[in-house]
């Protein structure tokens, strides 16, 4: 048997009571704070030069079917594997962020 007990009677803690919230004077403070949010926090890559020439590598982890598309592409293309995965992601990339940043 355990020596940890419940209570049988819990405590009435008082309650503080809360002024009246008017909503739409809420509704307008949540409203009003998302803008604020939104023109102060500059995008983290808007530092940077998208014209600078790549520096990092990434891994993308490919299976048989997409690895094969990639080399179709690659050979169609008459271009390295890398500059096929540039020329999609890159752009869409940029979409992404665009979307994401504009609050779509």
């Amino acid at each position: 048997m355990s020596k940890f007990q419940l209570p049988t009677q819990l405590k009435s803690v008082p309650q503080q009571e809360l002024p009246p919230v008017d909503p739409d004077a809420l509704r307008q403070f949540t409203a009003g704070a998302k803008d604020h949010r939104a023109g102060q926090d500059a995008l983290p890559w808007e530092k940077f030069d998208p014209e600078e020439q790549p520096k990092y590598n990434v891994s993308v982890r490919l299976n048989d079917y997409h690895m094969a598309m990639l080399r179709y592409l690659a050979k169609q293309m008459d271009v390295s594997q890398q500059k096929v995965m540039n020329r999609i992601l890159r752009p869409q990339i940029e979409e992404k962020a665009r979307e994401l940043s504009s609050g779509k």
